[in-house]
């Protein structure tokens, strides 16, 4: 793992952010964007499994709680991650893999963090994973009534 140790979390608060993404790119190509804001906005692409065929990105507006959900899973290790960069394992094993977390604070600052891995080697850490199935979680409901819509029309 490398990451810069002059990082601060002394201005991030999990109460002050304003919008949440997460993105999973594997051998390149993505397999989740999601995009949350507290004024409801929301934008997501994929599913985050390898099987996912559908790459469409929607974009709309939803119930904010959403976005409060996806946000009460915002741990501390999530915020102390902020501003670096995470080589995970010594050896990249499977196609590679980089999961990137961008956090939009209510004073205009964004941050990210960013952890690069292979698909059959050791991701990142649970607490991350836990965050970022969270985030799917809470997307899920509509994203599937997306889903359903394209589907409807064609």
């Amino acid at each position: 793992m490398t990451g810069s140790p002059d990082h601060s979390t002394s201005a991030k608060n999990v109460a002050d952010i304003h919008d949440i993404v997460v993105g999973l790119d594997v051998d390149s190509k993505p397999l989740l964007f999601i995009l949350v804001g507290a004024d409801g906005s929301i934008n997501r692409i994929g599913s985050g499994n390898f099987q996912n065929k559908n790459l469409d990105m929607f974009i709309g507006m939803t119930d904010p709680a959403i976005f409060e959900g996806v946000r009460s899973q915002v741990t501390e290790e999530i915020l102390q991650d902020l501003g670096r960069r995470f080589k995970l394992g010594q050896e990249v094993r499977g196609a590679p893999c980089k999961l990137t977390l961008f956090i939009r604070f209510n004073n205009g600052k964004t941050d990210a963090a960013e952890y690069l891995y292979g698909s059959e080697s050791q991701g990142p850490s649970s607490y991350v994973a836990n965050f970022v199935r969270a985030a799917r979680r809470e997307t899920e409901e509509w994203y599937q009534q997306q889903l359903r819509m394209v589907s409807d029309a064609r």
